[in-house]
């Protein structure tokens, strides 16, 4: 599947197999979009070109809707989903 040029959501993508996930798609040629909370994103290391981390927690419906209005408006049409994100009750 070629998915140069296509735009990717990948959550928990601030580290982790969500940051490998990530790098992996960025190197073949997507626009990464990461989702991961507030602390993660701002401990992430240096991300790989093609990566753009937003802060949102994906329990909370609005903070994930804010983060696609974001990626909506930055001109970005999704195609490629991946859920890393690890959830605990």
């Amino acid at each position: 599947m070629d998915i140069a040029g296509s735009a990717a959501l990948v959550t928990g993508a601030a580290s982790g197999l969500g940051a490998a996930t990530a790098a992996a798609l960025a190197a073949r040629g997507a626009t990464v979009y990461g989702l991961d909370l507030d602390k993660a994103v701002a401990a992430a290391g240096d991300l790989p070109e093609g990566v753009r981390l937003l802060a949102a927690d994906v329990t909370d419906e609005e903070q994930v809707r804010a983060a696609l209005a974001g990626i909506d408006a930055d001109g970005a049409e999704l195609r490629l989903a991946v859920n890393c994100a690890g959830i605990a009750p």
